[in-house]
C-alpha cells in the first residue's frame, strides 16, 4: 500500500514530509502537494492571517479521503480543532531527529555572514511575528522592527541581499535544512509546538491509526494540549502577542501588550487563566485587536 502524505510544498514542509516517513518507516508514500490558503498569502506580503490557513487546505483532503496523512508543522495548528473526524500525533524534535542539536524550541537572530552576530538597537529586524516583534521591542530594545514574509530560502535570500540587517526564524526549521547560517541563538519564550511535526489522520482509518499510534509522543501531546487550553481560555492563537511553553511541569506564559508585557506561571491552563485575569492580561491582548 502506497501512503498518500498531503504536505505544503516548501522545502521544509518536504524535509518534515521525509524525516516524518523516515522515523515511522513507512517505505513507500506518495507526496500530495498543496498550495495552501496561507501559502497565497504570504506571497501577498499579508502578515497578520490565521495559520490555519496552512492547514486547512490540506485537512480538507483527508476528511474526503484523498491523503491518508497530513503533515503539519505543529506549531500552526488551531489551538481548537472543529474536525471532528480528524485526530493527530505528534512527533517531536528529539524524535524527529535524535541529535541534541535538533532538540530545541529557541528562536534564532540570524546576520549575513561576515559579520559579527551581536545585535545593536538601530538594526533593521525582520521578522512577521507579532510575538517576535513584541520581544524584539522589549528584551532587545530594537527600534526598527519589519515584516518578513516568505519561506525559510526566500527570508534568508531578503537579509543577504540587504533588504535586514538580521532576521529571526525558528532554529529547527533552519536546522532541518542544514542551513549554513551566521547566528545567535535568542533565549526568548517561544511556544511549546515549535519545532514538532503534527500527522492528522481520519478516526475512521484503523489502520492509519495502528501505523501512527507508535510513534507517538504522547507527553508533548499532552504539554501542547495543555497550552493550547490555556490559548483557547484566553481567546488568543498562534497570531497573538503570547508565547507558551510547558517545562518540568509548569506551564509558562508572557503576554505581549504595545508598551508593556507579564510573564507568569502556573500548574495548569486554568490557573494560568486565573493568573491572567490578575495581572490585567486581557487588556494587554485586546490593545492588538
Amino acid at each position: 500500500m502506497t501512503i498518500k502524505i498531503g504536505s505544503r510544498t516548501s522545502k521544509l514542509a518536504l524535509k518534515q514530509v521525509e524525516i516524518a516517513m523516515n522515523r515511522i518507516g513507512v517505505p513507500s508514500f506518495e507526496i500530495v502537494g498543496v498550495d495552501t490558503a496561507g501559502d497565497k498569502r504570504s506571497r501577498e506580503n499579508k502578515v497578520q492571517f490565521d495559520k490555519k490557513n496552512f492547514v486547512e487546505d490540506i485537512d480538507d483532503l483527508l476528511v474526503d479521503r484523498k491523503i491518508d496523512i497530513a503533515i503539519h508543522s505543529a506549531k500552526d495548528m488551531p489551538a481548537v480543532s472543529n474536525l471532528s473526524d480528524l485526530d493527530e500525533i505528534y512527533i517531536s524534535n528529539d524524535l524527529a531527529q535524535r541529535d541534541e542539536k535538533y532538540n530545541s524550541r529557541n528562536d534564532i537572530l540570524i546576520f549575513r555572514k561576515n559579520e559579527d552576530p551581536v545585535f545593536e538597537k538601530n538594526m533593521k529586524i525582520g521578522t512577521s511575528s507579532l510575538r517576535r516583534k513584541l520581544q524584539s521591542k522589549f528584551f532587545l530594545e530594537a527600534t526598527e522592527i519589519v515584516n518578513l514574509n516568505g519561506n525559510v530560502d526566500t527570508r534568508v535570500k531578503k537579509l543577504n541581499d540587504g533588504e535586514y540587517d538580521c532576521i529571526i526564524l525558528a532554529k529547527a526549521g533552519c536546522e532541518r535544512l542544514e542551513l549554513d547560517l551566521n547566528y545567535s541563538e535568542l533565549d526568548h519564550l517561544t511556544n511549546i509546538s515549535q519545532g514538532s511535526i503534527c500527522l492528522r489522520f481520519n478516526k475512521k482509518r484503523e489502520e492509519i491509526l495502528n501505523l501512527l499510534e507508535p510513534f507517538s509522543d504522547d507527553e508533548m501531546k499532552r504539554k501542547i494540549d495543555e497550552c493550547n487550553n490555556f490559548l483557547n481560555l484566553i481567546n488568543a492563537d498562534c497570531n497573538s502577542a503570547v508565547a507558551v511553553d510547558y517545562k518540568d511541569e509548569v506551564l509558562q506564559a508572557e503576554v505581549y501588550g504595545k508598551n508593556e508585557y507579564i510573564k507568569f506561571s502556573a500548574l495548569n491552563a486554568e490557573e494560568a487563566f486565573i493568573r491572567f485575569k490578575e495581572l490585567d492580561g486581557l487588556r494587554l491582548l485586546n490593545e492588538h485587536s
